[in-house]
């Protein structure tokens, strides 16, 4: 499109008397409108980095007793004696107190008189029978939530079973004291019968073991 002047001539109109238009001062070229191109550059995305997967905890090692929660624990106190040896004894006398291998009256002083009284009871609704197997210690874990507290838990092998003990140990006097304890035992199979015969049911009672408090 051309300006002259005032007047305006677009493409296709006819030109004045002359048949040109002669460029003077008055004569100027409209910019053009159409903005300027850009070219825009994508660049590569970067590959993440898989992230390292956290460190499994490690598994005590067979007939030990750690200690856990070293990073966020509470100390025990100093007059109180080492509680991963304590809880060690300990796991075996109410394992085999809990099984009716030994008198429940024997734990009398070292466990509160609830723990001791649920023993007790669950030593005399235990049937009738031979004794139960030797149990053996396999592997624990204590933590201190407080510094006169102790949680352990303990896994014991009784025969082809495993029991399993959850219990709290409180500073009294210089020592430990149980002062609650959880257990259960893993259901045995009949005689005879194979672990995916339907006569050995996984959903079997939990035997004399469970919850004990």
């Amino acid at each position: 499109m051309w300006a002259v002047g005032a007047e305006l001539f677009p493409p296709g109109r006819s030109l004045p008397q002359g048949g040109a238009v002669t460029t003077s001062p008055a004569v100027r070229v409209l910019p053009a409108t159409r903005p300027e191109a850009r070219t825009w550059l994508v660049g590569t995305a970067r590959a993440t980095p898989p992230t390292a997967p956290p460190p499994e905890t490690p598994r005590p090692e067979p007939g030990r007793v750690e200690v856990a929660g070293r990073g966020w624990g509470v100390g025990p106190a100093a007059h109180l004696p080492d509680a991963t040896r304590w809880a060690a004894w300990c796991a075996l006398a109410l394992a085999e107190a809990a099984l009716g291998r030994r008198p429940a009256t024997q734990l009398a002083g070292w466990v509160s008189p609830q723990v001791l009284a649920g023993l007790a009871r669950r030593q005399r609704l235990r049937p009738a029978g031979p004794p139960a197997p030797r149990t053996v210690l396999l592997s624990g874990r204590v933590q201190h939530p407080a510094a006169q507290v102790a949680e352990v838990s303990a896994v014991l092998r009784t025969g082809a079973r495993l029991l399993v003990l959850a219990f709290r140990l409180e500073g009294a006097d210089g020592r430990w004291v149980c002062t609650a304890l959880e257990a259960g035992l893993t259901p045995g199979r009949r005689a005879g019968a194979s672990p995916r015969s339907p006569a050995a049911p996984a959903a079997a009672a939990p035997g004399p073991g469970a919850g004990t408090r």
